[in-house]
């Protein structure tokens, strides 16, 4: 199932309710943390006698490096505790487990200032425990402290950060001016957001999730949390078809779409929503663009239309609609989009020009009869907001949400580490895909698989959430034949009925499409 993902301020939260709230002592929860953490280690270690440094900061997160210090030490591994503080300056429990490692007579040593940290060799180590810095940073690191992250990255070591990258904000996935490059990751309770978006998702590498004892009751669920998705959340959405099913029960899909320079993106629309399982495709657009997409795929319908009417009065009975790829941005498209955003009563996909035609316009979605999806890539997001690329990026699930909630929509947001947003603000990390998939069409791919899902009657949420990430599987199943360099977004197309089919194969046997 979808797994909840915490920003530090939740992440605090849930640790003060289970000490306060529930009585686990906060020196218990350190000590199951730093041995979850003495444990991964010791999986990573190629024999019994390997060498670990643990490089701490003075908060929690360094005191949980010095209970994970302690445990290697006695399973017989060379352990040397590095702090990058004045040990008077410790406190609580990271203070008591320090003074553990001193009655013990660990190898520690406490480098206060730039020269010690910046002499500090780590290159002879098995293993680095970064503990640095956990979730609670929240601004750019400097002095000592990134010099210290400085030795790490350039030690050569396989690297263990413990929470989280030191230098990783837990909240954006930013670099606060420099930040540790972790092999693994083990985290405590629950994965962090900094672990799923970029860029802290490459910083984190492989994540180890350790139980420390935080009741599940106590995670928030409702609207406004934030979830990373599975392959057991996608599984449910693909049922099982009935022997003497027509394509009637599985949704008729209308395309608006192309334009004379951009016909192909219209046609990638329409053979993923067919590859995807919608019943019926029709192309709606100029009888120039249904000559050449049409024509040269057989399963597709097409309509010719004139005006937004024509589209109304085609649409009455169908189920779904998809609008924007390639549609160009002339004056009549603008009208086009904007009159069937604000009145055509059926679910709809807007992406690429259909988004481009609602700049400055988003009251259309806000007033929409039926729920809109709206799938901007960050420039597109960018103009929609009047805001700069960087500063999407800079917090890629807050501005998702941001747009979700003021207009009452389904924001999917692409690029990678995709992020779903619904208008209550729950929100959703896409963890498929890979950078293949940048490439032109790639989206209107999404698009039509989106649509298609739609069709088929699943709700926005639904359909936006699944058609990502088969959009991103779909990505890495065909990568595996073709690299990344040679992906194109025929290739997802392609490689859609061999994902789908192992969703089916998962689906109840009496479980069936609704019939339309």
């Amino acid at each position: 199932m979808a797994i909840p993902l915490q920003d530090a301020a939740g992440m605090r939260e849930l640790d003060r309710a289970t000490i306060e709230d529930i009585g686990i002592p906060g020196a218990v929860l350190m000590e199951i943390a730093g041995r979850g953490c003495a444990e991964a280690v010791e999986e990573l270690l190629d024999d019994d006698a390997g060498s670990v440094a643990v490089v701490c900061g003075k908060g929690n997160n360094g005191g949980d490096g010095f209970v994970a210090a302690r445990h290697l030490h006695h399973a017989g591994h060379q352990v040397d505790v590095f702090l990058i503080a004045d040990p008077d300056k410790l406190r609580g429990d990271a203070k008591l487990n320090w003074e553990i490692l001193d009655k013990l007579k660990l190898a520690v040593w406490a480098l206060g200032d730039e020269k010690q940290v910046a002499e500090l060799d780590l290159s002879g180590y098995d293993v680095i425990l970064d503990a640095v810095f956990g979730t609670g940073l929240s601004s750019d690191v400097r002095g000592p402290l990134a010099t210290a992250i400085e030795r790490i990255n350039a030690s050569g070591v396989l690297v263990v950060a413990v929470d989280i990258p030191s230098g990783i904000s837990a909240d954006t996935g930013r670099s606060l001016g420099t930040a540790v490059q972790a092999a693994h990751t083990v985290t405590f309770g629950y994965p962090k957001l900094g672990h799923v978006i970029y860029p802290g998702a490459a910083h984190t590498g492989d994540i180890i999730v350790v139980d420390i004892g935080i009741p599940p009751d106590l995670v928030p669920q409702g609207p406004g949390s934030t979830w990373l998705l599975c392959d057991e959340d996608i599984a449910p959405h693909f049922k099982r078809r009935r022997p003497d099913a027509h394509k009637g029960r599985f949704g008729h899909l209308v395309v608006v779409a192309g334009s004379i320079d951009k016909p192909g993106a219209a046609g990638l629309c329409c053979r993923a929503a067919v590859r995807t399982g919608a019943g019926l495709v029709t192309l709606a657009a100029s009888p120039e663009v249904l000559a050449r997409v049409v024509v040269g795929a057989t399963e597709l319908m097409g309509v010719p239309v004139a005006s937004a009417q024509d589209v109304l009065s085609f649409c009455e009975g169908k189920q779904a609609v998809c609008i924007g790829p390639g549609l160009s941005t002339s004056r009549e498209a603008a009208d086009l989009v904007r009159r069937l955003v604000s009145d055509l009563p059926l679910p709809m996909v807007v992406d690429a020009d259909g988004l481009n035609n609602l700049e400055g316009r988003l009251d259309r979605v806000r007033q929409a009869p039926a729920k809109r999806i709206l799938t901007p890539h960050p420039g597109e997001m960018a103009r929609l907001l009047g805001v700069t690329v960087p500063e999407v990026q800079k917090d890629r699930l807050g501005t998702a949400r941001k747009l979700a909630t003021e207009c009452g929509c389904v924001v999917v947001l692409k690029g990678a580490g995709t992020v779903v947003a619904d208008a209550d603000g729950t929100a959703f990390v896409v963890p498929s895909g890979n950078p293949g998939m940048a490439s032109g069409g790639t989206g209107d791919v999404l698009t039509g698989i989106i649509g298609s899902l739609l069709a088929q009657g699943h709700d926005a949420g639904e359909s936006a959430c699944v058609g990502a990430f088969v959009h991103g599987k779909a990505g890495d199943r065909a990568m595996e034949t073709k690299g990344e360099h040679g992906l194109s977004a025929t290739d997802l197309i392609e490689a859609l009925p061999s994902v789908l089919s192992e969703y089916e194969n998962e689906a109840d046997p009496d479980s069936d499409y609704p019939i339309h």
